[in-house]
């Protein structure tokens, strides 16, 4: 049995699931789950009740009862982070909401999706506690997710520089600057131009949720890399829900390459698509009309998830583009399954 199949009967062995709750719990690539589901409808081992999915009599064959015995019990309240937000970051978490409600509406023009704010804000508790944040000089390559606000907030960088293609954001980091007495600085850029020199080697720290494209990923990274001093750190985020473990090694060798060391990767670290705007996250779920039975809109289950890793540069990071020159890349690849452009003629 493949470890896709095992990995949804032993899900639905817990407990009946609706698909959307299936899909949270996964850890596979999003086109092979939804084959994979497909598959196991088809061939009899699972069925569906109302919203709920079921193993059938002969899903239960495959299926060792006693191996749920033996799992460990994830933390609710800190849903896998392994920490807690302080009193203080709840209170920077209470401002940066206010402070996101009037943000651009994502728009899938560029790829965009925000990562909820409790998990922003997570992402600064675990920066600050590798001591890369107070007196840092910090890039954001893109930021719809508004962390160079959470950053801010904090009072402990020493500068905090945004690079987006998206002029919206500038201008919306510009009122909020000015409302909220910060002093984001913000670069209209698209990383697939040269960079500007203005901007190489003056950082310690870097972070991007990148496009996901090999040219994307690759991309992002680069100029995050050039715009690192010596011994500089970059934050990525990087899901497994478009992107196959081949691709993952791929992108791990040239972030090696890259002459950093990766020190932590955190699973699941960051979600998206929060359920209280309703505009957020529905158009990437159109791909829900290539499963053989029907299935209820999402009714709130955050499913796309990143991973965060942290990369440390061994002296001064090597980017294998060079930040002088163009480098055209992709925005959606074979193993995107969300863009709703795939799923327009469907």
């Amino acid at each position: 049995m493949k470890r896709i199949e095992q990995e949804l009967l032993y899900s639905l062995a817990e407990r009946p699931k609706s698909f959307w709750e299936l899909l949270e719990g996964s850890d596979s690539l999003l086109k092979d789950l939804i084959r994979t589901v497909n598959r196991l409808y088809s061939s009899g081992m699972i069925e569906k009740k109302g919203e709920k999915l079921y193993l059938t009599e002969k899903g239960e064959k495959l299926i060792n009862r006693q191996a749920k015995l033996f799992l460990p019990i994830p933390c609710k309240r800190c849903r896998g982070k392994g920490f807690l937000l302080s009193k203080e970051l709840e209170e920077i978490y209470r401002k940066f909401r206010k402070i996101a409600r009037s943000r651009p509406i994502p728009t899938p023009e560029f790829f965009q999706g925000c990562i909820l704010g409790r998990d922003v804000i997570a992402r600064v508790a675990f920066m600050n506690a590798n001591c890369d944040v107070a007196d840092k000089s910090i890039l954001l390559v893109g930021d719809d997710d508004l962390l160079s606000v959470a950053l801010a907030l904090t009072e402990l960088p020493k500068r905090i520089v945004v690079v987006d293609i998206d002029a919206r954001l500038g201008d919306f980091l510009g009122k909020v600057n000015g409302r909220y007495g910060l002093d984001i600085e913000f670069v209209e850029y698209d990383v697939a131009e040269p960079m500007p020199t203005f901007l190489r080697r003056k950082f310690d720290v870097f972070s991007t949720e990148p496009l996901e494209t090999t040219s994307g990923f690759l991309a992002f990274l680069a100029r995050g890399a050039a715009a690192l001093k010596r011994n500089g750190v970059g934050y990525v985020g990087l899901t497994k829900v478009e992107v196959s473990p081949k691709r993952w090694k791929r992108f791990e060798i040239e972030i090696l390459r890259m002459n950093f060391v990766i020190t932590h990767v955190l699973p699941k670290f960051s979600r998206y698509f929060d359920s209280e705007n309703e505009h957020w996250g529905k158009e990437y779920e159109q791909f829900v009309k290539d499963l053989v039975f029907e299935v209820g809109p999402n009714p709130g289950m955050n499913w796309y998830t990143s991973a965060l890793l942290r990369i440390e540069a061994l002296g001064l990071p090597k980017p294998i583009r060079n930040p002088a020159k163009r480098f055209p890349l992709k925005p959606v690849g074979a193993e995107d399954y969300t863009h709703p452009s795939l799923h327009q003629n469907r």
